[in-house]
């Protein structure tokens, strides 16, 4: 659940980082290009992280047994 809320969270900030782009003018773009990149990197590492905390509780579930 948190991979899908990450992913749209990403997609529709990036989309309105976009458009301010568009609707600025292109002074805009470096900015707006840098937070794009860290917002998508962000999500990349937050998709690492709760794939990481799934095979940790994996593990653990085996251990107990």
């Amino acid at each position: 659940m948190a991979n899908t809320i990450t992913f749209i969270s990403c997609g529709v900030i990036s989309l309105l980082l976009l458009m301010s782009i568009m609707l600025a003018g292109p002074h805009l773009l470096l900015p707006a290009t840098f937070m794009i990149v860290t917002i998508l990197v962000g999500g990349f590492c937050i998709y690492i992280a709760d794939g990481m905390i799934k095979q940790r509780a994996e593990i653990m579930k085996k251990w107990e047994d």
